[in-house]
């Protein structure tokens, strides 16, 4: 998976799909407003029509909105705009990667890490949003002789920062949610593996492994 940030303005993207958020009840993001603005209400007639509530987790994928240079808009429930917290932010990440995964867009641009989320900046929602995505993305199949395949995957994401000014951070969320994500998957690993393999021996040659990094340090 290869992420990256931009700033841009969503009605400028050519992707595969834009993420937008949308709000109890039937709410949209000012990201989402903006498409439904070039898009002549066109979102905002579906969600009058009863498609899309709003309801954490809820999505809806749409196909050639009307001036929307993307393929597809992907609205993802948020939920009440002022109750959006952490564990709802992660969650609503886990699941909007799912979908993603599942609709044949090998690249999307997502606009989520744009809501607001009480007491979190952008570094956070850029980093939590690569942590959350690689976490749910996360299998296990080593000795697996048939590995189960996913038709067109999600190669690409794009997280879209507020200004230019907040790239440098973006990347460096980046950067940092990558490496807790790498020891993240690397523990999940040990734990997933039969203890015929992961015994006392290997283990130890895992752990001295990890020292032999040179960005590990002993204390």
């Amino acid at each position: 998976m290869e992420f990256s940030v931009k700033s841009g303005s969503p009605e400028k993207q050519r992707s595969a799909c834009i993420v937008v958020g949308v709000f109890e009840p039937r709410r949209l993001s000012p990201v989402a407003e903006q498409l439904d603005k070039i898009s002549d209400g066109y979102i905002s007639s579906l969600l009058r029509r009863g498609d899309l509530e709003g309801k954490p987790g809820q999505m809806l994928l749409l196909h050639q909105v009307p001036g929307v240079l993307s393929e597809r808009v992907l609205l993802v429930g948020c939920g009440k705009e002022r109750e959006l917290g952490e564990r709802q932010y992660k969650e609503i990440i886990q699941k909007t990667i799912s979908t993603l995964n599942e609709t044949g867009s090998m690249e999307a641009v997502c606009f989520l890490t744009e809501l607001h989320v009480k007491g979190r900046d952008t570094y956070w929602k850029v980093r939590q949003a690569v942590e959350a995505t690689k976490d749910g993305l996360y299998t296990f199949d080593q000795f697996k002789s048939n590995k189960p395949e996913t038709r067109r995957p999600l190669r690409k994401l794009v997280f879209n920062v507020p200004t230019r000014r907040e790239l440098s951070l973006g990347e460096k969320a980046i950067s940092h949610g990558l490496a807790i994500a790498s020891g993240v998957k690397a523990s999940k690993d040990l734990g997933n593996m039969p203890p015929n393999i992961a015994n006392p021996a290997y283990l130890a040659s895992q752990a001295r492994k990890l020292v032999a990094w040179p960005m590990i340090t002993r204390q």
